[in-house]
């Protein structure tokens, strides 16, 4: 239950009236002090009336506004407000006494006639009273101006401004989110200068009390026909705003505080019509709308946020949700006009807004668990969502109508149809277990990928009743479990290993982009030639290939060029394309969360200057050709299994198991080193005590001499000059088939042969490029390619 404010204040009223009455029947014989107790008591009275109404209306019920003893209790604050008001103007001039006449010695002048001159004087003395008090809007005017500028400046602290949001509308009696006037940031330097024009009419008299009064209470009316009068519009399901009882306050005594002031005479009609004019030229109580200053093809930031915060025109603030603050932000699939924010409302529950001219909306709260969900848009009035993908947790694609007041989403229970609890009315469209990573194509798809699979769904198919499994993709070795990512054009870009990244246009050949680039080589015109760490990707509308991470953020345009992005967007974790040609980085600076928006990216990307061309020792563009063709095979996929030999960790080394099948190793979380021993085998190094673990087809033996290199023993081979791989790259050095000292540096297979390294094969003679790891066993080479292993075998 909510606790109910205002109860104190509502049993103090009744005590400041009973001491009210009291103090002013003991003060009655000293006018001085009876006229401080009235005043003061006058305004002791209507704020303990307006603290208990300004707590009873707070809290949002229906049942605590407007119930009989609520109402009671303000109609009897009102009514000892208006007596004591009257008592205080009663004492505003000392009540004149006739003095005794000179000369008048008698003890009982009253016993006596008075004659005609007594008489006179008395009658003259009267009259000075009697017309004393003719002029009384000269005298009350003042009274009134002072009393109306002091409750405008009180109505501040009642609800201004209600929200009904989802709660409140599913629930009869929920209470309503009401924000006072000092809560509202963008009306914070309105409302003080209310208060200074309220001072300045309590403070000033003549002409300038006039101009005062008209000018506070047409700020006023400016400020409220701004901020409250034009709230945006309600959402279908009834959540918005809508004008609390303080604003239509403020309304009625600004009103009458114009009227007050325009009393006087023309000339201060006229100065009191500057002073309105003039109010209404002030700035607005209403936070403008954000507008950023955009440069063609200059990224800029998409929302105004700070430290991962939106703070909205109305004051509401939405805590971006997710680690990536593209997942937090969703548009409607079909690209018809609407947009909704994630914001974090708790360590396991965040809220959906509906952000439309700078005004975020609540429309259904998600109670998700730990990990929060990435937004993929709205469709039909219905939000489509990842729920979950944690690590080795359970993932479901769901679909969440947005008139829910709240949804559970944890995925933390399951029906005794062994499918997982959400609530009613709450769909799952697909399910899976994590890893669960996802993001939204320029195609109007969403890529969902996990695990060894990888899959493009279209929006118009995330539906009920979709089958999964029809939309596996896999565009060349690498993708399965990897990124995706295509444009309407047909062009895609997917990754292959960790560093790796590969591209397919229509009509040509495979085209490997980065992790093949020696360790230092700038960037460059040539993708490939430039050595690149690329956390996040993202192909446009014409087939731009937009590239961030690590390096300086790039694109690479469909003539093969690769030009640097200008304005400074460095460090991006990630990239949407759109179908509308504009791309979204997403970035953290700071730590917090930022989305830049390059509304013409895709037309601007041909106009970026162009890299410089790639260094001799880091080109890439023509890689050597050897003397041995081999046969590359992606095999299936390849199980991973754990020796059971103490706390598996998360590195594998593909191996024999007893049945002589390749699989995975899960090597021990201890284990330090480790390496193949070409034959299928797995060694590895342990410490305290120092020792070897050498795995052959599921049997450990343990050595404490480390001196042992492959199945023979050790092996040492004698070079002449300095040893490196082709073109100065650092690669792989280890054990070939035929027993020589092999290497490979993501592009080439080499061979140490008499002292001298040479080049055994390239790419276009089957050698997989920016492999994970490679691996001799027998005669054969195994390269590990994210989920994929493919084996190269000499062509015969």
């Amino acid at each position: 239950m909510q606790p109910v404010g205002g109860r104190s204040a509502a049993l103090v009223l009744p005590v400041v009236i009973v001491l009210l009455i009291l103090v002013d029947r003991l003060s009655a014989e000293s006018f001085g002090l009876r006229r401080q107790v009235r005043g003061w008591g006058t305004a002791m009275v209507a704020g303990v009336t307006m603290v208990a109404w300004t707590g009873f209306v707070q809290q949002g019920r229906s049942t605590c506004s407007f119930s009989p003893a609520v109402i009671g209790t303000l109609a009897c604050g009102t009514i000892a407000t208006a007596v004591a008001g009257y008592w205080a103007t009663q004492l505003l001039r000392r009540p004149m006494t006739p003095r005794p006449t000179l000369g008048n010695d008698s003890p009982n002048p009253s016993a006596e006639p008075l004659n005609q001159s007594e008489l006179r004087a008395l009658f003259v003395r009267m009259i000075d009273r009697t017309e004393s008090w003719t002029p009384i809007r000269g005298r009350m005017m003042p009274f009134a101006t002072g009393t109306l500028a002091v409750l405008v400046v009180l109505s501040t602290v009642l609800p201004w401004r209600e929200l009904r949001d989802p709660v409140a509308v599913g629930l009869p009696d929920a209470g309503l989110i009401r924000v006072q006037l000092w809560e509202i940031p963008s009306a914070r330097s309105w409302a003080l200068l209310l208060c200074a024009l309220a001072v300045a009419t309590l403070a000033t008299q003549g002409l300038v009390r006039h101009l005062a009064a008209v000018a506070c209470g047409a700020a006023t009316v400016a400020g409220l026909a701004a901020h409250l009068l034009w709230l945006p519009p309600i959402l279908p399901n009834g959540v918005g705003y809508r004008s609390g009882v303080g604003a239509w306050t403020a309304l009625v005594l600004a009103v009458l505080l114009i009227a007050t002031g325009l009393i006087g005479g023309r000339l201060v009609v006229l100065l009191g019509g500057i002073g309105a004019v003039a109010g209404l030229l002030i700035p607005s109580a209403t936070g403008t709308t954000y507008r950023p200053e955009t440069t063609a093809g200059v990224p800029h930031r998409m929302l105004d946020l700070h430290g991962s915060q939106l703070v909205d025109r109305l004051g509401m603030r939405v805590a971006i949700g997710t680690s990536d603050p593209l997942d937090s932000l969703a548009s409607t699939l079909d690209g018809s006009p609407g947009q909704w924010l994630l914001g974090r409302t708790g360590s396991e529950s965040s809220t959906v807004f509906a952000y439309d001219g700078g005004v975020a909306l609540p429309q259904v709260t998600l109670n998700h668990g730990p990990t929060a969900p990435a937004l993929w848009g709205v469709t039909e009035n219905h939000l489509l969502l990842l729920a979950g993908g944690a690590r080795g947790k359970p993932w479901a694609v769901l679909s969440v109508p947005l008139d829910l007041a709240q949804a559970d989403i944890s995925l933390s229970h399951k029906d005794p149809d062994g499918k997982y609890y959400v609530t009613p009315g709450v769909e799952v469209l697909a399910s899976g277990v994590g890893p669960g990573l996802s993001h939204r194509n320029a195609d109007r798809s969403i890529v969902l990928w996990g695990g060894s699979t990888t899959w493009q769904i279209p929006a118009n198919q995330l539906r009920p009743g979709m089958r999964l499994q029809d939309f596996v993709i896999n565009p060349g070795a690498g993708a399965p479990g990897n990124a995706v990512s295509s444009g309407p054009d047909g062009t895609t870009v997917w990754r292959t290993s960790g560093t790796g990244l590969a591209m397919a246009r229509p009509g040509g050949a495979t085209q490997q982009l980065t992790g093949v680039a020696p360790a230092g080589c700038l960037l460059s015109k040539d993708a490939a030639s430039s050595s690149m760490t690329v956390d996040a990707f993202a192909v446009d509308v014409r087939g731009n290939i937009w590239l961030g991470g690590g390096a300086p953020t790039s694109v690479i345009t469909p003539d093969g060029v690769l030009r640097k992005l200008p304005g400074g967007a460095d460090g991006v974790s990630s990239i949407e394309a759109r179908p509308d040609g504009s791309v979204l980085l997403g970035t953290a600076p700071g730590g917090g969360g930022q989305i830049l928006q390059i509304p013409d990216a895709a037309s601007a990307a041909s106009t970026y200057p162009a890299a410089p061309e790639p260094e001799p020792r880091c080109d890439r563009r023509t890689p050597a050709r050897g003397t041995t063709n081999f046969r590359a095979t992606v095999l299936p996929p390849v199980e991973t299994v754990d020796p059971q030999q103490g706390s598996p960790g998360v590195s594998t080394q593909l191996g024999l198991d007893a049945a002589g099948k390749l699989v995975r190793i899960r090597l021990p979380l201890a284990a330090h080193d480790w390496a193949p021993d070409g034959q299928g085998g797995v060694w590895w190094t342990l410490a305290d005590p120092d020792r070897a673990v050498h795995l052959v087809r599921g049997r450990s033996t343990v050595h404490r001499e480390l001196n042992l290199y492959g199945p023979d023993g050790v092996r040492r081979v004698v070079v002449n000059g300095e040893l490196r791989p082709l073109s100065d790259a650092p690669g792989t050095w280890f054990a070939g088939p035929d027993g020589k000292l092999w290497g490979y540096d993501a592009v080439h297979l080499l061979r140490v042969e008499a002292g001298r390294v040479t080049v055994l094969a390239g790419p276009g003679q089957g050698v997989p490029q920016a492999a994970d790891q490679v691996t001799v066993i027998g005669q054969a080479l195994y390269f590990q390619l994210g989920n994929d292993v493919v084996r190269l075998d000499v062509a015969r």
